[in-house]
């Protein structure tokens, strides 16, 4: 049976009332419908709706996957900035901007091992040119500037001397005693690379928001912005709620399960370069709930958990959270799988209620604290990244959320394909373990012909 509306201050005290002869709510609310119940695991205990449990909210529709992002979004602001040696700064995102001190290259240099001349002296000399005794080698000066008919043996990456504007291969020269003549007459500036004609002194090479990668860091150094100044990361702390949860070195008694979401949860984080740590199981009980929350910002900029925020008996946590001040940004989501997910925010501290089925939590992961993370880090284009792929085969759809789906990509041909992987619901962590994507299924669509073109959530990193 649907459970009564508990009068009081929280509009998330819905839970099925422990008290035998509380009055019954003036305004109950009308039964919920087959769409809005969805395919939760158990109708007597129909999902949350954020919004809808107060009578004056009941016609409030349930917050859009694009809505949650935005929500999430506007409630991140970046870290401090820090300091950060280059070579620790990979993954790290840029807290200002960096443009080049130097010219690149800064000077005229060698693209090849050669001999270094004046092009207008090549019909001049006859074909063969006088050979400077000493040989140029990266890192030395440029030397004295390149007299008529003459020619400089040049390693790769050395300074040209004055004069010199074209560079010939020595495979392609023929050399005798104080002489060197070519097989090959070559063009006006080959193999040579002016100096600046990749980057200008004062060129901007890299805008604040910038996620650091090896060819940015590279940029980095050549601007000489070492240490590099970088957003401070994200502090996270990981929360499974359940009695049922044993840890993953335990055999589980009758009716217990291995913790698996906390695990992985840490993974997520860490693969994203944040620091995150782990709290011990938080056990279905008021008290145990209500200090998890009570604590929450201690030692943490976001606080996941996960289970405990759907519509049962001991799904507790999002009454908890409001009671312990927390602000519910949204509570239900119009996706599958992950509806019940919530969003609050205490201060600066956040909090992402996840589901417990562990396919569920690692689709909101992805999507909503991938996002939030990103953002509390400065980046400048926060995920969750979307990218095009054509449907392998044709898929029938039913049900109107928007629906993330496990998949696997095919980059064998010109372009990408994506192949929905058969699973059993939001239970089925052997099915998730083989997708490298999540196939985005838009609300409302009915079906997906072979050779559609689809979006796609890539699951690396």
């Amino acid at each position: 049976m649907r459970g009564k509306v508990a009068p009081g201050p929280s509009p998330y005290d819905f839970r099925r009332s422990r008290t035998k002869h509380r009055p019954p709510h003036p305004n109950p609310l009308p039964p919920l419908t087959r769409w809005e119940r969805g395919f939760d695991p158990d109708p007597r205990f129909p999902l949350r709706r954020s919004g809808l449990e107060t009578p004056q909210c009941q016609n409030r529709r349930v917050t859009t996957v694009d809505e949650a992002l935005a929500i999430v979004a506007g409630a991140c602001s970046p870290g401090s900035g820090e300091f950060v040696p280059l070579a620790d700064a990979q993954g790290r995102v840029l807290a200002r901007p960096i443009s080049s001190d130097v010219d690149w290259p800064p000077f005229d240099t060698s693209a090849m091992d050669g001999y270094a001349l004046r092009f207008a002296d090549l019909g001049a000399a006859g074909g063969s040119f006088a050979e400077r005794a000493s040989t140029a080698a990266a890192g030395d000066s440029p030397g004295l500037p390149l007299g008529a008919g003459e020619a400089v043996r040049v390693m790769t990456g050395a300074p040209l001397p004055d004069g010199a504007d074209t560079v010939v291969p020595v495979e392609e020269s023929l050399s005798a005693p104080g002489r060197v003549s070519f097989r090959i007459v070559p063009k006006s500036g080959d193999h040579v690379r002016r100096r600046g004609e990749s980057i200008v002194a004062g060129t901007a090479l890299l805008p604040s928001g910038r996620r650091l990668d090896p060819a940015g860091i590279a940029l980095a150094a050549l601007a000489g912005a070492e240490p590099v100044f970088v957003h401070r990361r994200p502090r996270v702390v990981v929360a499974v709620t359940g009695n049922e949860l044993v840890a993953a070195e335990k055999l589980p008694a009758a009716g217990q399960l291995r913790d698996s979401n906390g695990p992985m949860l840490l993974a997520l984080c860490r693969a994203r370069g944040v620091a995150a740590s782990a709290r011990l199981p938080v056990s279905d009980q008021e008290e145990a709930v209500r200090a998890l929350f009570a604590k929450a910002g201690e030692q943490e900029d976001v606080l996941v958990t996960s289970g405990g925020v759907s519509a049962g008996d001991f799904d507790l946590l999002p009454e908890a959270a409001q009671r312990a001040g927390f602000e519910m940004l949204f509570h239900g989501v119009a996706m599958r799988p992950g509806k019940p997910v919530a969003f609050g925010r205490r201060g600066t501290t956040l909090w992402f209620g996840l589901p417990g089925n562990p396919v569920s939590s690692a689709v909101c992961f992805r999507l909503f604290v991938r996002r939030a993370l990103d953002a509390l880090e400065g980046d400048a284009a926060p995920g969750p990244t979307l990218l095009p792929a054509r449907l392998a085969r044709s898929l029938p759809v039913r049900g109107r959320r928007e629906t993330y789906r496990d998949a696997v990509l095919d980059r064998s041909g010109p372009e990408t394909r994506i192949l929905p992987v058969d699973g059993r619901g939001s239970h089925d962590l052997a099915a998730h373990s083989r997708a490298d994507a999540l196939l985005r299924i838009p609300a409302d669509t009915e079906r997906l012909e072979e050779g559609d073109v689809v979006s796609y959530v890539p699951l690396e990193g």
